[in-house]
């Protein structure tokens, strides 16, 4: 019974946790004005077997709107047993490395490979990731130019999905990001705490890397990052205008898959780092840190609403049946009733900031019915922790950022009102 009232009321504080910072996403979003390109970057993509997809990724980077000398486009081709090589030189890429390392496998170790003969070419001054699924917004450079200049050390852009219409799991997803874009994302950049490194559309300057390397023996190196920042201070700036669409899996067992080694991932980043960060928000009054933490406690909000609504509808089951076990539960279904009504509304409104016409709105029903899936992967992924085996997602999906851009806005009132918004 105290088991079950410890889970109850934690439960709560994580719900109530959630949607306090979740209303910030809400608040005027902060504005950096644009300015006149001052940085190089180098732009780094990682492929293992991506021939069919590679050539759009190469192709949207060569156009974007940054003046192309003071940018590099480089593909590194790992472990390749197709043509990805040569598909990326002929979209224009300005270097292809090309690494074979059959023990060391996994993006982790080639972005560490890359970077190191990287730093022997050029000496930029930041270095941005991207899948080699990825297609993205042309001001993507312009507008981590102005961040870097307002003096940010990591910045994330905005993940969208790159297929919404290809499957009700992709409807699911596509949905999904718009609503944690604003709810999980935006709310942090607006109170000073850390955005969620993505692990791909993000920028960081050569000074952090060279300070805060990848670390390949965790198989979600992004997160693991992250909280390694966190933990001296560092937080991951969000800008919500530079886009990257990013391909996601068509069925649900595989989204299972790739969701169960993130899962994984995830709870070897909380045994590394829950207890440093608990104590730098501690010893520092830092809530950065302490957001950092509450993260790695739940490591699936998703997971978390599942077992508060299971929690919650066993009470009231219990409580109108007139059962003894009602006795057991020691939360108020009052505050239940408070709480579960906001999985709905705060999504609802999240939507239609994000632009979403009404009719849109439905399309979060295929995001619910998918979030009820994170539990076991939340399960299976603790289970699986102590596993480092990178197992890649396989992509078909070429799709051009010009169809994607235009597939996102919608109409004409849609691309003047994007157009408006190209600031960081």
């Amino acid at each position: 019974m105290i088991l079950l009232h410890a889970l109850e009321w934690v439960l709560l504080a994580l719900g109530a946790y959630t949607f306090g910072v979740a209303l910030c996403g809400f608040l005027p979003r902060r504005r950096v004005p644009a300015v006149a390109p001052l940085h190089r970057f180098v732009v780094l993509v990682p492929a293992h077997d991506e021939a069919a997809v590679v050539g759009e990724a190469v192709r949207a980077l060569t156009l974007l709107d940054y003046p192309r000398r003071m940018f590099r486009v480089v593909v590194v081709a790992d472990n390749c047993t197709d043509d990805t090589a040569k598909r990326a030189r002929a979209a224009g890429a300005d270097e292809v490395l090309e690494r074979t390392d059959p023990v060391q496998t996994g993006k982790g170790y080639a972005l560490r490979w890359a970077l190191e003969r990287v730093a022997l070419r050029w000496t930029p001054d930041a270095v941005c990731v991207f899948d080699a699924d990825n297609v993205m917004t042309p001001n993507f450079l312009s507008v981590m130019n102005a961040r870097l200049a307002a003096g940010a050390d990591v910045v994330q852009g905005y993940l969208d999905t790159k297929n919404p219409d290809d499957s009700w799991v992709t409807k699911a997803i596509s949905t999904g990001y718009s609503v944690s874009s604003r709810l999980f994302q935006l709310s942090r950049e607006n109170v000073g705490m850390s955005a969620a490194l993505g692990g791909t559309g993000y920028c960081i300057r050569v000074a952090t890397l060279r300070a805060f390397p990848p670390d390949p023996a965790c198989v979600t190196d992004d997160a693991e990052l992250q909280m390694r920042l966190l933990r001296e201070g560092i937080r991951v700036e969000w800008a919500h205008d530079a886009v990257t669409f990013d391909e996601k899996p068509l069925t649900l067992q595989a989204s299972n898959a790739q969701r169960t080694r993130w899962m994984q991932g995830r709870w070897d980043v909380a045994r590394r780092h829950l207890l440093p960060l608990l104590a730098r928000a501690f010893r520092h009054a830092d809530h950065a840190a302490l957001d950092g933490a509450i993260a790695c406690v739940q490591p699936s909000r998703s997971a978390v609403a599942v077992l508060a609504t299971g929690v919650a509808a066993a009470h009231a089951v219990a409580a109108l049946a007139g059962w003894p076990v009602a006795a057991w539960f020691s939360v108020p279904l009052a505050a239940w009733g408070v709480l579960l009504p906001c999985y709905a509304i705060f999504p609802a409104a999240a939507m239609r900031a994000e632009g979403m016409r009404t009719r849109e709105l439905a399309r979060y029903a295929y995001t619910a019915l998918f979030n009820s899936t994170w539990l076991p992967i939340l399960v299976r992924g603790f289970v699986r922790s102590g596993e480092r085996r990178w197992v890649p997602t396989r992509h078909t999906r070429s799709i051009s950022a010009e169809a994607r851009l235009a597939a996102r806005r919608g109409d004409s009132d849609r691309e003047g009102a994007d157009r408006s918004e190209r600031v960081a």
